[in-house]
């Protein structure tokens, strides 16, 4: 293992915000090096009981935080899948703390255009529509504006076959610079865009990865849910990380 080229050969790049998102992944990893680019740091390594090679981003929050350390990594790294992982709020009541959502697409919730209201009319939260971003795909050459980004139907498939005594299921990300505690704006998202969670990072992620042509998949575990009256809890973060390792277990030889 100690030759594996990380710049050269395939790898899964596994990505958290914070500390209770990656530290139990680097804790577990065979052979770890630090890299560091700009402001941020990666961990080569093996992981799991296949010993697969990836490649663990600490992004920092936040959507300029992620796309950042994203593009850094797709440039000079070779992942043949991306997944990004941690905490999240929760939106859909079906869900609870300690449950975890698996991204089947991610929704750009602060992309928006608001109706118009002449001067005097006040302000409105609830009179807007999502605002479609444009994606350059790169490997056709073509743009496109959309208003969603999907995740891998193969990863999704494989994420709910891992074993696993938590609470998994199929669900809409919401993922934006917010973190909403309103409960009639939670609604109005809901009505909107379907959400199960809201996170920081995972549209600009996904963003990228859909221009690049990359395998994506969006995990959260919900660490609140104050549609539920659940208290925001960031230990859950481990949790979540051990249902990545048995996902990258899972992954060995596809």
């Amino acid at each position: 293992m100690g030759d594996y080229d990380f710049t050269a050969e395939p790898c899964v790049l596994i990505q958290g915000a914070m500390d209770t998102e990656t530290e139990y992944l680097i804790g577990q990893l065979k052979e770890p090096q630090k890299v560091i680019m700009g402001n941020w740091t990666f961990y080569t390594g093996f992981l799991g009981k296949y010993e697969e090679p990836v490649v663990i981003s600490k992004t920092y929050q936040g959507m300029v935080n992620a796309a950042a350390a994203s593009s850094l990594a797709l440039f000079n790294f070779k992942p043949k899948a991306v997944i990004n992982q941690g905490i999240a709020g929760g939106h859909d009541p079906s869900f609870h703390r300690g449950d975890i959502v698996l991204g089947e697409k991610v929704i750009p919730m602060g992309a928006m255009i608001r109706e118009y209201a002449p001067e005097g009319e006040g302000i409105s939260e609830t009179k807007f529509e999502p605002l479609p971003i444009e994606i350059y795909y790169a490997r056709t050459g073509h743009r496109e504006k959309v208003t969603e980004f999907p995740c891998d139907e193969k990863l999704l498939q494989i994420a709910e076959r891992v074993e696993t005594t938590l609470h998994t299921g199929r669900g809409v990300l919401g993922s934006a610079d917010e973190w909403n505690n309103q409960i009639d704006r939670i609604a109005l998202l809901r009505e909107k865009y379907h959400t199960a969670s809201e996170d920081m990072e995972s549209a600009a992620v996904a963003q990228l990865c859909l221009s690049y042509g990359i395998p994506f998949l969006g995990i959260r575990i919900l660490s609140n849910s104050i549609v539920n009256g659940e208290e925001f809890d960031e230990s859950v973060g481990i949790e979540g990380q051990k249902f990545t390792l048995r996902l990258v277990e899972a992954l060995h030889g596809v």
